[in-house]
Protein backbone atom coordinates (compact mmCIF):
# COMPACT_ATOMS: atom_id res chain seq x y z
CA UNK A 1 0.00 0.00 0.00
CA UNK A 2 1.36 3.25 -0.81
CA UNK A 3 1.66 6.06 1.63
CA UNK A 4 1.18 5.27 5.28
CA UNK A 5 -2.58 4.10 5.51
CA UNK A 6 -3.50 5.97 2.49
CA UNK A 7 -1.80 9.01 3.45
CA UNK A 8 1.47 10.56 1.88
CA UNK A 9 0.97 8.67 -1.12
CA UNK A 10 1.58 11.33 -4.12
CA UNK A 11 2.02 8.28 -6.86
CA UNK A 12 -1.57 8.72 -7.81
CA UNK A 13 -1.48 11.24 -10.78
CA UNK A 14 -3.40 14.30 -9.29
CA UNK A 15 -5.80 17.06 -11.03
CA UNK A 16 -2.74 18.73 -12.98
CA UNK A 17 -2.13 22.83 -12.56
CA UNK A 18 -4.33 25.23 -14.57
CA UNK A 19 -2.08 27.18 -17.43
CA UNK A 20 -3.04 30.59 -16.05
CA UNK A 21 -2.80 29.32 -12.20
CA UNK A 22 -0.89 32.33 -9.96
CA UNK A 23 2.49 30.83 -8.22
CA UNK A 24 1.78 29.64 -4.66
CA UNK A 25 3.13 31.38 -2.00
CA UNK A 26 7.02 29.92 -0.92
CA UNK A 27 5.74 28.65 2.42
CA UNK A 28 2.95 26.28 1.02
CA UNK A 29 5.85 25.01 -1.77
CA UNK A 30 7.91 24.35 1.02
CA UNK A 31 5.49 22.04 2.83
CA UNK A 32 4.73 20.70 0.11
CA UNK A 33 8.03 19.35 -0.68
CA UNK A 34 8.39 18.25 2.92
CA UNK A 35 5.36 16.21 3.00
CA UNK A 36 5.79 14.49 -0.54
CA UNK A 37 9.65 14.02 -0.11
CA UNK A 38 9.13 13.02 3.95
CA UNK A 39 10.27 9.17 4.09
CA UNK A 40 13.11 10.39 1.79
CA UNK A 41 14.34 13.06 4.07
CA UNK A 42 14.46 10.35 6.48
CA UNK A 43 16.10 8.31 4.93
CA UNK A 44 18.40 11.55 3.80
CA UNK A 45 18.61 11.94 7.58
CA UNK A 46 19.63 8.53 8.85
CA UNK A 47 22.48 8.67 5.88
CA UNK A 48 24.02 11.51 6.91
CA UNK A 49 23.93 10.99 10.34
CA UNK A 50 26.09 8.07 9.98
CA UNK A 51 28.36 9.99 7.55
CA UNK A 52 28.28 12.32 10.45
CA UNK A 53 29.07 10.46 13.87
CA UNK A 54 32.32 11.82 13.66
CA UNK A 55 30.90 15.83 14.01
CA UNK A 56 28.50 14.64 16.67
CA UNK A 57 31.70 13.11 18.53
CA UNK A 58 33.51 16.24 17.84
CA UNK A 59 30.73 18.37 18.52
CA UNK A 60 30.41 16.74 22.35
CA UNK A 61 34.09 16.87 22.93
CA UNK A 62 34.45 20.90 22.27
CA UNK A 63 31.68 21.10 24.47
CA UNK A 64 33.28 19.27 27.29
CA UNK A 65 36.46 21.20 26.79
CA UNK A 66 34.92 24.90 26.20
CA UNK A 67 31.63 24.82 28.28
CA UNK A 68 32.48 21.98 30.92
CA UNK A 69 29.44 23.38 33.70
CA UNK A 70 26.93 22.60 30.62
CA UNK A 71 27.78 18.88 30.63
CA UNK A 72 28.16 18.81 34.41
CA UNK A 73 24.52 20.43 34.36
CA UNK A 74 25.80 23.18 36.36
CA UNK A 75 24.24 25.75 34.44
CA UNK A 76 20.22 27.14 34.25
CA UNK A 77 18.50 25.18 31.94
CA UNK A 78 17.61 27.93 29.73
CA UNK A 79 21.70 28.76 29.40
CA UNK A 80 22.26 24.82 29.01
CA UNK A 81 20.13 24.33 25.82
CA UNK A 82 20.84 28.16 24.07
CA UNK A 83 24.82 26.53 23.71
CA UNK A 84 23.48 23.07 22.90
CA UNK A 85 21.11 24.19 20.23
CA UNK A 86 23.79 26.57 18.42
CA UNK A 87 26.05 23.36 19.18
CA UNK A 88 23.24 21.26 16.98
CA UNK A 89 22.70 24.11 14.69
CA UNK A 90 26.34 23.76 13.58
CA UNK A 91 26.14 20.20 12.45
CA UNK A 92 24.03 20.38 9.31
CA UNK A 93 25.95 24.28 8.82
CA UNK A 94 29.59 22.56 9.56
CA UNK A 95 30.35 19.39 9.15
CA UNK A 96 32.44 16.73 7.37
CA UNK A 97 32.75 18.27 3.89
CA UNK A 98 32.26 15.13 1.38
CA UNK A 99 29.15 14.27 3.67
CA UNK A 100 27.64 17.93 3.33
CA UNK A 101 28.03 18.25 -0.41
CA UNK A 102 26.22 15.35 -0.97
CA UNK A 103 23.60 16.11 1.49
CA UNK A 104 22.99 19.35 0.03
CA UNK A 105 23.01 18.12 -3.81
CA UNK A 106 20.13 16.31 -3.13
CA UNK A 107 18.36 18.95 -0.59
CA UNK A 108 18.94 21.41 -3.24
CA UNK A 109 17.17 19.36 -6.08
CA UNK A 110 14.42 18.99 -3.71
CA UNK A 111 14.07 23.23 -2.90
CA UNK A 112 14.25 23.25 -7.24
CA UNK A 113 11.34 20.73 -7.13
CA UNK A 114 13.88 18.12 -9.21
CA UNK A 115 14.41 14.52 -8.78
CA UNK A 116 17.65 13.06 -6.78
CA UNK A 117 18.81 9.41 -6.54
CA UNK A 118 19.74 9.28 -2.55
CA UNK A 119 22.66 6.67 -2.23
CA UNK A 120 24.24 7.29 -5.61
CA UNK A 121 23.44 11.30 -6.48
CA UNK A 122 25.07 11.37 -2.65
CA UNK A 123 27.85 9.48 -3.20
CA UNK A 124 28.70 11.02 -6.42
CA UNK A 125 28.61 14.56 -5.43
CA UNK A 126 30.52 13.72 -2.22
CA UNK A 127 33.34 12.76 -4.42
CA UNK A 128 32.88 15.53 -7.53
CA UNK A 129 33.24 18.10 -4.56
CA UNK A 130 35.67 15.92 -2.78
CA UNK A 131 38.71 18.23 -2.59
CA UNK A 132 36.98 21.48 -1.95
CA UNK A 133 34.72 19.76 0.51
CA UNK A 134 37.72 18.86 2.53
CA UNK A 135 39.32 21.83 2.52
CA UNK A 136 35.95 23.70 3.68
CA UNK A 137 35.82 21.16 6.71
CA UNK A 138 39.24 22.07 7.54
CA UNK A 139 38.85 25.72 7.74
CA UNK A 140 35.30 25.26 9.47
CA UNK A 141 38.00 23.20 12.05
CA UNK A 142 40.35 25.22 12.43
CA UNK A 143 38.16 28.81 12.73
CA UNK A 144 35.52 26.63 15.64
CA UNK A 145 38.27 25.96 17.55
CA UNK A 146 39.38 29.61 17.47
CA UNK A 147 36.69 30.80 18.23
CA UNK A 148 35.94 28.02 20.75
CA UNK A 149 39.07 29.59 22.39
CA UNK A 150 38.75 33.57 22.21
CA UNK A 151 34.91 32.52 23.38
CA UNK A 152 36.27 31.05 26.74
CA UNK A 153 38.64 33.83 26.80
CA UNK A 154 36.76 36.25 26.93
CA UNK A 155 34.42 34.99 29.37
CA UNK A 156 37.01 34.34 31.93
CA UNK A 157 37.10 38.37 32.64
CA UNK A 158 34.94 39.96 34.64
CA UNK A 159 31.93 40.91 32.41
CA UNK A 160 31.70 44.54 33.64
CA UNK A 161 34.99 45.10 31.45
CA UNK A 162 33.62 47.29 28.97
CA UNK A 163 36.62 46.62 26.99
CA UNK A 164 36.40 42.67 26.68
CA UNK A 165 32.39 42.86 26.82
CA UNK A 166 33.16 44.61 23.17
CA UNK A 167 35.39 42.52 21.58
CA UNK A 168 33.26 39.38 23.18
CA UNK A 169 30.60 40.70 20.86
CA UNK A 170 32.77 41.23 17.93
CA UNK A 171 33.83 37.76 18.57
CA UNK A 172 30.22 36.70 17.96
CA UNK A 173 29.02 38.81 15.55
CA UNK A 174 32.31 37.13 13.63
CA UNK A 175 30.66 34.02 14.34
CA UNK A 176 27.20 34.70 13.59
CA UNK A 177 28.65 36.05 9.81
CA UNK A 178 30.54 32.49 9.61
CA UNK A 179 27.37 30.85 10.28
CA UNK A 180 25.20 32.89 7.54
CA UNK A 181 28.36 32.23 4.96
CA UNK A 182 27.31 28.48 5.20
CA UNK A 183 24.19 29.07 4.22
CA UNK A 184 25.92 29.64 1.02
CA UNK A 185 29.17 27.75 0.94
CA UNK A 186 28.15 24.32 -0.42
CA UNK A 187 25.18 25.44 -2.04
CA UNK A 188 27.60 27.57 -4.29
CA UNK A 189 29.91 24.92 -4.10
CA UNK A 190 27.14 21.99 -5.87
CA UNK A 191 25.66 24.12 -8.29
CA UNK A 192 28.52 25.92 -9.93
CA UNK A 193 32.08 25.49 -11.00
CA UNK A 194 34.22 27.85 -8.81
CA UNK A 195 37.32 28.14 -7.18
CA UNK A 196 36.89 28.04 -3.59
CA UNK A 197 37.99 31.72 -2.99
CA UNK A 198 35.26 32.79 -5.76
CA UNK A 199 32.83 30.26 -3.60
CA UNK A 200 33.73 32.03 0.02
CA UNK A 201 33.68 35.11 -1.52
CA UNK A 202 30.14 35.39 -3.35
CA UNK A 203 29.11 33.17 0.71
CA UNK A 204 30.70 36.31 2.21
CA UNK A 205 28.73 38.62 0.20
CA UNK A 206 25.52 36.96 0.80
CA UNK A 207 25.64 37.06 3.98
CA UNK A 208 26.39 40.65 4.49
CA UNK A 209 23.95 41.71 1.69
CA UNK A 210 21.33 39.64 3.16
CA UNK A 211 22.57 39.60 6.61
CA UNK A 212 18.97 40.38 8.19
CA UNK A 213 16.74 37.44 6.14
CA UNK A 214 19.92 35.38 6.78
CA UNK A 215 19.89 36.05 10.81
CA UNK A 216 16.08 35.00 10.62
CA UNK A 217 16.60 31.73 9.10
CA UNK A 218 19.22 30.87 11.09
CA UNK A 219 16.82 31.85 14.73
CA UNK A 220 13.96 30.28 12.54
CA UNK A 221 16.57 27.11 12.53
CA UNK A 222 17.81 27.19 16.33
CA UNK A 223 14.27 27.72 17.59
CA UNK A 224 12.99 24.76 15.78
CA UNK A 225 16.36 22.58 17.29
CA UNK A 226 15.62 24.80 20.73
CA UNK A 227 11.96 23.32 20.90
CA UNK A 228 12.79 19.81 19.89
CA UNK A 229 15.23 19.49 22.77
CA UNK A 230 12.95 21.13 25.39
CA UNK A 231 12.64 17.81 26.43
CA UNK A 232 16.19 15.98 25.75
CA UNK A 233 14.69 12.71 25.03
CA UNK A 234 12.31 13.76 22.12
CA UNK A 235 15.48 16.36 20.72
CA UNK A 236 17.64 12.60 20.67
CA UNK A 237 14.97 10.38 19.37
CA UNK A 238 13.94 12.91 16.25
CA UNK A 239 17.86 13.60 15.59
CA UNK A 240 18.45 11.10 13.60
CA UNK A 241 15.81 10.61 11.68
CA UNK A 242 14.22 14.21 10.42
CA UNK A 243 16.09 16.86 12.60
CA UNK A 244 18.90 17.21 9.89
CA UNK A 245 17.11 17.05 6.97
CA UNK A 246 14.57 19.18 8.15
CA UNK A 247 16.87 22.33 8.93
CA UNK A 248 18.41 21.31 5.64
CA UNK A 249 15.63 21.82 3.59
CA UNK A 250 14.87 25.10 5.44
CA UNK A 251 18.11 26.62 4.23
CA UNK A 252 18.38 25.30 0.88
CA UNK A 253 15.34 26.46 0.08
CA UNK A 254 16.25 29.34 1.18
CA UNK A 255 19.50 29.74 -0.34
CA UNK A 256 18.71 28.62 -3.83
CA UNK A 257 16.09 31.12 -4.11
CA UNK A 258 18.71 33.48 -3.57
CA UNK A 259 21.22 32.14 -6.12
CA UNK A 260 18.54 31.70 -8.11
CA UNK A 261 17.40 34.92 -8.56
CA UNK A 262 21.38 36.69 -8.17
CA UNK A 263 23.38 34.45 -9.98
CA UNK A 264 21.46 32.07 -11.52
CA UNK A 265 18.78 34.55 -13.80
CA UNK A 266 21.84 36.28 -14.57
CA UNK A 267 23.98 34.36 -16.28
CA UNK A 268 23.78 34.49 -19.73
CA UNK A 269 25.28 32.06 -22.66
CA UNK A 270 28.75 33.81 -22.56
CA UNK A 271 28.76 33.67 -18.71
CA UNK A 272 32.40 32.51 -17.37
CA UNK A 273 30.52 30.58 -14.80
CA UNK A 274 29.55 26.87 -15.31
CA UNK A 275 26.27 25.51 -14.15
CA UNK A 276 27.25 21.92 -13.64
CA UNK A 277 24.42 19.66 -15.19
CA UNK A 278 22.08 18.74 -12.02
CA UNK A 279 20.95 14.98 -13.96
Amino acid sequence: MAGFLGFFDYSKPGPGIPKNAPPKARLIVFFEIFFRKFWNLVKINMLFSIFNIPSVFAMFLALMFFFPNIINNQTSGFIEKIVFGIAILCIPLITVGPAQSGFTYILRNYAREEHAFIWSDFKEHALKNLRQSLIVCLIDFIIVVLIGFTINFYMSFDRSNTLMAFASGIVILAFIVFLMMHLYIYPIMVTFKLKLRQIYKNAFLFSLIKFIPNFLILLLCFVIIYASFYFYVIGFMLLPFITFSFIGLITNFYSYGKLKKYMIDKVDNESSIEIRNPN
